[in-house]
């Protein structure tokens, strides 16, 4: 049962309050500041309801202690004065309301119920931020190819600006991961980060999911509900897979984005917006323009900045970063005892394609922590099917490199640039292998360039 602490020299009004709260509510009382402060330091307590003027110290300077103490307490001002200044510097202090005596029963009830509300609705929040941090933890976005640092200055560069952002990727590259990024660095970070997931939602529905509805707009439709763009405010509303946004749709938004401005289901009344739109897609939308499946000038309106975020076989170099990001993140969730994948399980793990991006990358992380939980390193023979078909039965075994974490058996662990430069070199030695030595076959099949390709061989000491 939530508690109240009621808090007033006069005996009278103590006991007028316990019976108005003690059928909802366990209900402590104070004469003085002094007992209320010793009740504060024993008991949880989740509303005070404190008088103004009492003997000795007043209940405005009590109010100081208590928010300097407990800065999440609400506190609800109790006098038998109407006059303004107390009630205007209570508030300015920090009391979420102000009552006054004789009590009005239903109005007071109504105040604590809003207050506690409040303050649960607040620490909701404060959860669901937590738990948003940790599902897209911006401050560790991990990569340092060329391609992928380039991509991620590109939406620190925009992250300043108000222009309407795309970001094209496939599936698993970030797309989400890189709008919170952008949006966490922007002027609007205290604002809203609303996402709309258009392959998620029906036609049916997804007008009414952004724009909200009247009471009475539609069958089931027992009140007024707000949309997406209303809840983002002046914060940030992001579009993930906007190419899969029907046409007649298109046409709704791509009014909102030119006159700023939109209209409930089933409303008269135009409604404002202020909010930065960001889009992603992992169709290419020039290609969906051409054929007719997305609209030319919402294309454009979409296309002010363009972010590319490159696919996980572009970017191998961040291959053992990454796996030794999730088996750090992973592990001790899963109260893995694995250091980390040995010298044969790590080449094949950077070779592979991953057609799935950083999040099939993840899921074969997370796989292999569950089922093998208690071996010391993760071998080939540990790896999901994917990573067999195709493989000989057994690979050279040059250059005895681990992802950080893992120690081969005869030596003290590699630190991450050595690992990072023996899973390249393998790489590279084996698509000159394939290539037949051809360097600019090799670079193709690598997804970079030939001089890249040079520059790489020289820094690894393989013969050009």
């Amino acid at each position: 049962m939530l508690k109240l602490l009621i808090v007033d020299d006069e005996r009278g009004s103590r006991e007028a309050l316990r019976l108005i709260f003690a059928r909802d509510y366990a209900v402590l009382s104070a004469s003085t500041a002094e007992e209320a402060q010793a009740v504060l330091s024993g008991e949880h307590v989740d509303l005070v309801l404190l008088d103004v003027v009492m003997p000795g110290r007043s209940g405005l300077d009590f109010l100081r202690q208590i928010l300097a103490d407990h800065p999440e307490m609400p506190v609800i001002m109790v006098s038998a004065s109407t006059a303004i200044p107390p009630v205007v510097e209570a508030i300015r202090q920090g009391a979420v309301d102000f009552v006054g005596k004789p009590f009005d029963v239903a109005n007071i009830r109504h105040v604590v119920r809003r207050a506690i509300e409040t303050k649960r609705l607040h620490r909701r929040v404060a959860v669901l931020e937590t738990e948003l941090s940790a599902a897209f933890p911006t401050q560790e976005i991990i990569g340092r190819s060329p391609a992928f640092a380039a991509a991620i200055e590109h939406v620190r560069q925009a992250a300043v600006t108000d222009a309407t952002v795309l970001i094209q990727g496939e599936s698993g590259t970030g797309k989400e991961l890189a709008a919170r990024l952008l949006h966490a660095q922007s002027p609007r970070r205290d604002e809203p980060f609303v996402a709309v997931h258009c392959a998620a939602l029906p036609e049916n529905l997804l007008e009414s999911e952004l724009f909200g509805h009247e009471k009475g707009a539609f069958t089931g439709a027992d009140r007024q509900k707000q949309g997406r763009f209303d809840l983002a405010g002046s914060g940030t509303l992001f579009f993930d897979e906007i190419g899969e946004m029907t046409i007649a749709t298109q046409v709704k938004l791509l009014r909102v984005l030119q006159e700023r401005e939109f209209m409930r289901v089933g409303g008269t009344r135009l409604l404002r917006t202020n909010a930065r739109i960001v889009a992603a897609s992992a169709r290419d939308l020039r290609r969906e323009t051409a054929a007719g499946r997305f609209r030319e000038d919402l294309f454009y309106r979409f296309n002010v900045v363009q972010v590319r975020l490159p696919p996980l076989r572009e970017r191998r170099d961040d291959i053992p970063l990454l796996l030794a990001h999730f088996m750090a993140r992973l592990g001790p969730a899963l109260h893995a005892e694995t250091r980390g994948f040995d010298a044969e399980a790590l080449s094949r793990l950077c070779a592979y394609d991953w057609p799935g991006n950083v999040r099939e990358l993840r899921n074969v992380v997370e796989r292999v922590l569950v089922l093998h939980s208690r071996e010391p390193e993760i071998a080939v023979r540990h790896l999901p099917e994917e990573f067999h078909a195709g493989w000989p039965q057994s690979a050279p075994a040059a250059d005895t490199a681990a992802v950080p974490g893992a120690a081969p058996p005869d030596a003290g662990g590699l630190k991450l640039e050595e690992a990072v430069s023996a899973c390249e070199r393998r790489i590279i030695s084996e698509a000159l292998r394939r290539a037949d030595g051809v360097q600019t076959r090799a670079a193709e099949s690598l997804g970079t360039t030939r001089r890249i390709l040079r520059y790489k061989m020289a820094k690894l000491g393989l013969a050009g």
